[in-house]
């Protein structure tokens, strides 16, 4: 048995490592388009002046994204608390994808909060095991299923808290595992800040219901 749970958690661990690389490559990307057009407009002594400000301010900056323990920590109690949200309000174990229909997950970073690269990897990669093993628990051929096909991940990105927080109810009502991480709030957020909302591993077709109109990280 220990070997057999070994194997499990042997799959689980590099499609999760590939999503922290993923989610700070492709966040850091995004901050960097977001503020660059503000830069390239201003005159050269507002330029001065910000070039001092970053350096003043990097420090500062490093220290939040330092990839600490602290860094990814989760509240326990509200981890237990969505988990069993997540089973009781839906029948996940219903959720069927057809025969060669895609499996996905969907991470929905909650925008409002502004964090920093390796805060939102960190926190993607709470969402991912937690999404990962309710479905394996409930729903397994479901799971085998979306391992079977890579394990596709998507991210997205939404406007507010109270939005994460429709989303999550959306799909739940259709069955779909929906997991909302909150952060324990020892760096950079709130404790209690619902950061990521993971949906899924599920048919593609049903979770792009939820998140269709939704803009990528």
């Amino acid at each position: 048995m220990s070997i057999a749970r070994n194997i499990r958690m042997d799959n689980l661990v590099q499609p999760i490592i590939i999503s922290l690389i993923a989610f700070a490559l492709g966040y850091q990307a995004n901050s960097y388009l977001r503020s660059a057009s503000p830069v390239l407009s201003s005159g050269s002594a507002s330029s001065n002046k910000k070039r001092k400000l970053g350096a003043s301010a990097a420090p500062s900056v490093a220290n939040s994204d330092s990839g600490s323990d602290s860094e990814g920590a989760t509240n326990p109690e509200s981890d237990s608390e969505d988990e069993s949200a997540a089973v009781s309000s839906s029948d996940i174990a219903s959720v069927k994808a057809g025969m060669g229909e895609e499996v996905k997950l969907v991470l929905v970073v909650n925008d409002s909060l502004k964090m920093q690269k390796g805060k939102v990897a960190a926190q993607a990669g709470h969402a991912t095991l937690a999404c990962a093993l309710t479905l394996q628990a409930q729903n397994p051929r479901l799971y085998k299923k979306w391992q079977a096909q890579g394990q596709p991940k998507i991210a997205l990105r939404c406007a507010t808290t109270e939005e994460l927080e429709s989303l999550a109810a959306q799909a739940r009502r259709l069955n779909l595992c929906a997991r909302t991480i909150q952060d324990a709030g020892r760096t950079q957020v709130a404790p209690g800040s619902k950061t990521i909302l993971g949906i899924g591993p599920g048919p593609a077709r049903l979770i792009n219901t939820v998140t269709g109109k939704l803009k990528l990280l």
